[in-house]
């Protein structure tokens, strides 16, 4: 950000975008490399909000892992295997291919699919706190 910049205000929605994500992951290690007053302040806007929604049931564990999004066109054999995602040709003149996820839901050519990353998550483990990233900060 350049000294002419400066952060706007923004709501949750617009923050996403238009992506159709329903959950924001953060990762443990660069939140604990941020300065300290940072993440005092982070911690207490987490307190608020578990206090605001303790009333609402929700699951005690999610499961999260590091991907990239491809086309279903462009999965490798192996990726398609490791996903579980068959694919039939339709009929002449165009056979179009569709795309069947493991849940038996059909997919276009086109549309974007998740695909575990090679080699993993590139953040490193949080390490019992021990793990350190220098942020690069707004001056």
């Amino acid at each position: 950000m350049t000294d002419t910049e400066t952060i706007q205000d923004k709501d949750i929605h617009t923050f996403f975008g238009l992506s159709y994500s329903n959950y924001l992951v953060l990762p443990r290690t660069l939140l604990q490399s941020m300065p300290e007053e940072w993440q005092h302040k982070f911690v207490r806007l987490l307190d608020e909000y578990q206090e605001a929604f303790a009333h609402v049931e929700q699951a005690d564990y999610y499961t999260v892992e590091a991907a990239v999004e491809c086309t279903y066109s462009d999965l490798s054999d192996a990726e398609a295997t490791e996903l579980g995602v068959s694919v039939r040709f339709g009929d002449a003149p165009e056979f179009e291919p569709t795309y069947y996820d493991r849940d038996g839901g059909s997919h276009e050519a086109g549309e974007y699919v998740m695909v575990p990353r090679p080699g993993g998550d590139p953040v490193p483990h949080y390490n019992r706190g021990r793990t350190h990233i220098e942020p690069r900060l707004p001056v």
